[in-house]
């Protein structure tokens, strides 16, 4: 129970809960930090993506790293993860590789081990706290600067401000009709094949990404694969298929498309990344998987095939991406009480890479809203009116730097011609 002093203080001072303890939501934790504003981070997992520690990569390019560097957290980033200064294209067939240099050198990382990064950092930080093991089913609005939210343990913590960071499938945008409804999911037709290969091959660089097409054209898919930056490394390979994929193989179909409202009914069934280390691929996929490989892409074959690489697969659902409609204005509520950043305001699709680069940015464009208000109102420590105010003027500007990055990304994912 609070005292009435801490009572107070709430009412003069903001308290932000942050809805998703993913980079988005950790950088934006630390980001408040530095300039005097609490915050608490709800994270629905006990651990960082405990289930999928062998997850899918994503490298941050030069946006990623200055958002990393505004938080400070470049130097920690950089220690733990791989640079990326090549792309890599590997024959099928013969297993020759052509070298393709980068303008601009990346940071690779599997999404837990940023995670772990950030979370670091952010729990050294006197005004952060992190609660993991329940995330936000519901929020509702009190009074003017009092917002009550209720966690999937079924307790309630309040706060003058939340930020919805809890994903594409957000809990916090759906509390809100005037959030959801400027938001229309939008399906492609196109999905991948996850696995995970527990060595890197030997001929393999560990500073690029390798693509692998297959030796026949008629194939439609092709091959992403990405050394790990874990100690114990590995390779994510993620196998892009379109609905046109289909039509050679069927067995390849994937699981239907998921709703709003389902997210978190099936567990890990409900990602996109690997598979858990207690659950094997079905026996038919994994065969059928070795013998496509070995036919269309004999050369990457040989190199992985002494490993288990098959039993790891996993068909993830067609890639969705959240549209916002043609009357939407703004990631923040009227009131500027509530906010989205991340994939909860701009899901996209991973054709361009840049989806945790765009939520980390909209994160520090957050961040610099609230400094830039309190410079201009000559405060010291933030009040509850300019935090507010800081959620109206980023919701209504970060749309339309977002969402051509949104729809480029998607128009990659509509298939080959």
């Amino acid at each position: 129970m609070a005292t009435n002093q801490q009572q107070q203080q709430q009412q003069k001072h903001p308290l932000v809960l942050i809805a998703g303890g993913g980079p988005a939501g950790l950088l934006l934790s630390i980001l408040l930090d530095k300039i005097g504003v609490d915050s608490v981070v709800i994270e629905r997992a006990s651990e960082p993506d405990e289930w999928s520690s062998k997850s899918y990569t994503l490298v941050l390019g030069q946006n990623g790293k200055a958002s990393l560097a505004e938080a400070g957290c470049l130097e920690a980033a950089t220690e733990a993860g791989i640079e990326r200064r090549f792309v890599y294209f590997y024959d099928a067939s013969s297993g020759d590789v052509k070298a393709m240099p980068k303008q601009v050198s990346g940071l690779g990382f599997t999404r837990p081990l940023l995670v772990q990064v950030l979370e670091k950092v952010a729990l050294e930080c006197p005004r952060v706290t992190v609660k993991r093991g329940a995330g936000v089913s519901h929020v509702t609005k009190k009074d003017k600067f009092s917002l009550e939210v209720a966690l999937e343990d079924g307790s309630v913590v309040s706060a003058s401000h939340v930020i919805g960071a809890d994903g594409k499938w957000s809990n916090v945008r759906e509390s809100f009709p005037e959030l959801s409804t400027q938001f229309t999911m939008q399906t492609c037709p196109c999905f991948g094949v996850h696995m995970n290969l527990s060595t890197v091959p030997v001929s393999f660089k560990s500073d690029g990404t390798y693509v692998i097409n297959p030796s026949s054209p008629d194939c439609k898919f092709y091959i992403i694969a990405s050394p790990r930056p874990e100690t114990d490394q590995g390779l994510s390979i993620s196998m892009v298929c379109y609905d046109q994929t289909l039509e050679k193989y069927p067995w390849l179909a994937p699981p239907a498309d998921m709703k709003i409202g389902d997210y978190g009914k099936g567990g890990w069934e409900d990602e996109y990344s690997a598979l858990p280390g207690t659950v094997t691929a079905e026996e038919s996929l994994s065969d059928n998987l070795m013998k496509l490989f070995e036919d269309e892409l004999p050369a990457f074959y040989n190199a992985i095939k002494d490993d288990d690489i098959f039993q790891t697969a996993r068909i993830n659902r067609r890639v969705t991406w959240l549209k916002m409609n043609a009357e939407g204005t703004s990631y923040s509520t009227q009131d500027g009480m509530v906010a989205l950043i991340g994939d909860a305001a701009h899901a996209m699709t991973a054709a361009m890479g840049e989806g945790c680069n765009t939520a980390m940015g909209s994160a520090v464009k957050l961040a610099d809203r609230v400094k830039a208000i309190m410079e201009q109102n000559g405060e010291e420590e933030c009040s509850l009116n300019t935090m507010s105010d800081a959620f109206i003027q980023y919701g209504c500007s970060r749309p339309t730097e977002v969402k051509p990055v949104q729809e480029g990304s998607a128009a990659r994912n509509m298939g080959p011609k």
